[in-house]
């Protein structure tokens, strides 16, 4: 590894983890628009446009926007003459902050007259909220989306989703789609990811078990991040696939980073910027949007997907059944699934998208059918959670815990 000061410009001017982390908490939620997020979510394209300069050329291989076919746009012509009285909808989403900015803008220009409220937080957090708010039967939220997959099984089959087939559903993967319910506006994969600024190429991990045999190594102490399976719903899936695939041999690699300190982090947000400030300069968890996005703008990061297997988690959007405002989030919901709407959202996270046809392919994102990706069951995943997260306190937890006591 070379020097941390070597990074020092690319230190985004965080202060530490934790002013770095209440920068991403006061980030973190928001609600209507205002020319500060729009501008934020324009005004490098923008930049690009004046230049003359095609802004998406370094990275899109394919972004052709597919047409609403006839089916949708009688629904839309019919929920937007209600959608107007109602005069607003509401979206709770996961997704990077500026996904759901630039999904809102664009509605709201396709759509005048109906504004585009947007929450934004993790997706332990939206549900939370969410919940809490079903409790006391206080109604906000009219489209629901998170990369909570599993819950969305369990909130469906508890009649929590309004009912509703939309005709865009059927340009979605089948396997994480319900016409009737919901389908995959996102999807995330998870990679190792190093700064090359410090870590050299070739020392770089590219398996998992080379990321555990790599924890070993005193230099590597206190150097290594994840995501948190308690708070991020991706690195809980991360943490699910491979224990499923590999058993025993997956908890030994989670001992392994435990006894080396690794940092944990619920936010992918905080901890792409240690990586970035040097204090973690390898992550053994980053989402793919995040290291698109990084890549993108030139910065030292790089990735590797690991050819023995990779987690996936499938975003899914569904409208609540109780949706105060229920024309305009059909309204919403049925553009989120059009092409157009679809890379809306992905111009402003970065993502991958579940839809079949119509949507962004990256230059430094793989596809689906590009990765080897861990099946797994998301239902079981979501009943056997407790337990998965007891085991990580015992296997992770106490290994950092004795690592820190030793000094």
């Amino acid at each position: 590894m070379t020097s941390p000061n070597a990074v020092r410009k690319y230190n985004y001017n965080c202060k530490g983890r934790k002013e770095g982390i209440m920068k991403e908490k006061r980030r973190e939620n928001f609600f209507y628009i205002n020319r500060r997020d729009f501008i934020k979510t324009t005004g490098v394209m923008g930049g690009a446009a004046m230049l003359g300069i095609n802004p998406f050329q370094a990275l899109i291989a394919e972004a052709a926007v597919e047409p609403m076919d006839s089916a949708t746009l009688a629904e839309q012509d019919k929920f937007y003459a209600a959608a107007k009285k109602e005069g607003q909808v509401t979206l709770y989403q996961s997704s990077a902050t500026q996904a759901g900015s630039s999904l809102a803008k664009a509605f709201m220009k396709k759509y005048p007259g109906v504004k585009c409220g947007v929450f934004r937080a993790g997706s332990v957090k939206c549900h939370t909220r969410l919940d809490t708010e079903y409790r006391a039967k206080k109604r906000v939220c009219d489209v629901f989306h998170t990369s909570l997959y599993g819950r969305f099984l369990t909130m469906r089959d508890q009649g929590r989703f309004m009912t509703y087939a939309s005709p865009q559903a059927k340009y979605f993967r089948e396997d994480w789609t319900d016409p009737q319910h919901f389908a995959p506006v996102r999807f995330t994969t998870m990679a190792i990811a190093w700064n090359t600024d410090i870590v050299k190429d070739e020392e770089a991990p590219k398996t998992w078990v080379q990321a555990a045999e790599i924890a070993k190594q005193k230099k590597w102490f206190g150097k290594i991040a994840c995501g948190d399976p308690h708070g991020s719903a991706n690195a809980l899936t991360w943490l699910y696939s491979l224990t499923e695939k590999w058993g025993d041999t997956a908890w030994e690699w989670w001992r392994l980073w435990g006894e080396a300190d690794a940092g944990i982090f619920t936010s992918h947000g905080a901890m792409d910027k240690e990586m970035m400030a040097g204090k973690y300069p390898l992550t053994v968890e980053q989402l793919d949007y995040r290291l698109n996005k990084a890549m993108a703008k030139k910065l030292p990061v790089k990735a590797h997907f690991p050819k023995e297997g990779v987690a996936v988690g499938p975003g899914a959007a569904a409208i609540i059944k109780e949706a105060p405002h229920p024309n305009a989030a059909k309204l919403l919901y049925n553009y989120f699934l059009s092409s157009e709407g679809c890379q809306a959202f992905q111009k402003g996270g970065y993502s991958n998208t579940g839809r079949k046809t119509g949507g962004m392919k990256w230059k430094y994102l793989p596809s689906y059918d590009e990765l080897n990706i861990i099946k797994i069951d998301y239902a079981q995943m979501e009943k056997d959670r407790t337990a998965l997260l007891e085991k990580f306190e015992k296997v992770f937890g106490e290994a950092k815990k004795r690592a820190r006591a030793k000094g």
